[in-house]
């Protein structure tokens, strides 16, 4: 069952499954299993810029540095793929702004406390609050919006 995590035993998941209507007789080929996903403690070892804090050479991505989900593992190789070539060309590396949501949830990872680190999915309490409180949705993210593409058009 491809996405279906659970501790349910393999024979109970096969009399649950059974008892939709037409999986009577099915044929389950593999069943689903809980995973643990492995990760770093990036408040102990990465910068916001993916870089490790005591070597500045070496970046890590993916969802091994405590973001969860494609699009934040994504973003995240994207921007220590382009850090290492700025390494390589003696350039300073890239930090996304704190109110962009990746920049935001780099920022997390490589702050947040290390004792008690957990992996983070991309989520609007992380980035920074307005002064003033938008309360009309769509004006808000709206706003989030503006505010994230303006921070990113000052980056060089």
């Amino acid at each position: 069952m491809v996405g279906f995590q659970t501790n349910l035993k393999w024979g109970e998941q096969q009399r649950v499954f059974r008892m939709i209507p037409g999986l009577e007789n099915a044929e389950f080929v593999r069943m689903g299993v809980m995973h643990q996903n492995t990760f770093l403690n990036a408040p102990q070892l990465l910068k916001n810029t993916l870089q490790f804090k005591y070597r500045d050479t070496l970046l890590a991505a993916g969802q091994i540095i405590g973001t969860e989900g494609y699009t934040a593992a994504a973003a995240g190789g994207w921007l220590a793929g382009t850090n290492a070539a700025r390494i390589a060309q003696n350039k300073e590396p890239l930090t996304l702004p704190n109110v962009t949501m990746m920049g935001a949830l780099f920022e997390f990872i490589s702050t947040a406390d290390a004792k008690h680190f957990q992996p983070m999915p991309p989520n609007f309490g992380i980035i920074p609050a307005f002064s003033e409180k938008i309360r009309n949705k769509r004006e808000r993210y709206q706003a989030y919006a503006e505010r994230s593409l303006n921070a990113l058009a000052l980056i060089r």
